[in-house]
């Protein structure tokens, strides 16, 4: 089964749709963070998914992304 990050590197090498597997596993993960209690917890998730492991300035997500995921890694701080 992929992670969040696997999906991402296989995306940023080759743009495409996503495959059956990817976009289920996206999706039960969007529901586990969206049933998080707090951003602390919401981050552990990630960070469990690999987003602690890699350069995220590197995907070129928006401002307003990197300023949400930022927060969240705050929040587990705390």
């Amino acid at each position: 089964m992929p992670n969040l990050i696997q999906i991402m590197e296989s995306l940023r090498e080759q743009p495409r749709p996503l495959n059956a597997e990817e976009d289920a596993y996206l999706n039960t993960l969007m529901v586990e963070v969206a049933g998080a209690e707090n951003d602390a917890q919401r981050w552990r998730i990630l960070e469990r998914e690999g987003m602690n492991r890699i350069n995220i300035d590197a995907y070129g997500f928006d401002a307003d992304v990197l300023a949400h995921v930022f927060k969240l890694r705050r929040a587990s701080m705390n």
